[in-house]
């Protein structure tokens, strides 16, 4: 639906050198470590969970909301469709970014935090992250957080409201997760992101950024309202 994968391309992540950039260093370097004493049980879990494959969780959770209130089956395709342009724009837009900026990941980060040029900052070569082995492409931005806020988004626009509940769950965690808003859930992946120890939370909050554009720019121009 987009013009080009570069239409929303974002301004790219903090300076390694900046104040923003080591805020986020410490935050993720202590939450995110696998033997972090500072993570809370339940904020493992939490990280944990959204290590399942998002596009399975969405999409289940998206058809059980479907048989909950009660939709037929013209507006039941109507909202996956929706969903999922709106997330697969948000996708090709996301890795246009990464591969625009090749930001390091934590993981990368942390360990060779004498290379950054940035004085608060201090290596630590021991570092792993939650999570085990990081995601194979580039930091920033978090596609999860392209991906769930595109997702959110746009079936905030089908149902016309952001005040929905829906559940996702995960197969990794074996746990279902409530959420009161579609907002919600986003607000938990980025948090999410940081426990598990794969991404700098400015690359969470920019992800979030681009999938809301991409999501509005998807309803409004390939969605428009039906009688």
């Amino acid at each position: 639906a987009l013009e080009v994968g570069w239409q929303f391309r974002p301004d790219g992540p903090n300076p390694t050198t900046s104040d923003d950039y080591a805020r986020d260093f410490h935050e993720v370097a202590e939450l995110g470590r696998a033997d972090s004493t500072r993570r809370r049980d339940e904020q493992t879990t939490q990280a944990l969970f959204w290590t399942d494959h998002d596009l399975r969780q969405w999409n289940d959770g998206i058809l059980a909301l479907a048989g909950n209130r009660g939709l037929d089956l013209v507006r039941t395709a109507r909202m996956l469709a929706m969903a999922h342009v709106a997330g697969g724009d948000a996708m090709i837009a996301c890795f246009d970014a990464k591969y625009t900026y090749w930001f390091w990941r934590p993981y990368q980060a942390i360990p060779r935090a004498d290379e950054d040029l940035n004085p608060a900052t201090v290596a630590d070569p021991s570092w792993v992250p939650l999570g085990g082995t990081t995601p194979n492409f580039p930091e920033y931005p978090s596609a999860h957080a392209c991906h769930s806020t595109a997702v959110a988004e746009a079936l905030q626009a089908f149902f016309g409201t952001d005040k929905v509940t829906f559940s996702l769950d995960s197969r990794i965690t074996r746990t279902s997760r409530v959420y009161e808003r579609f907002h919600d859930a986003y607000k938990d992946v980025n948090q999410a992101r940081v426990l598990v120890g794969f991404h700098f939370r400015n690359s969470d909050l920019e992800g979030s950024n681009l999938g809301r554009k991409v999501a509005r720019y998807v309803v409004r121009h390939r969605f428009a309202p039906v009688e």
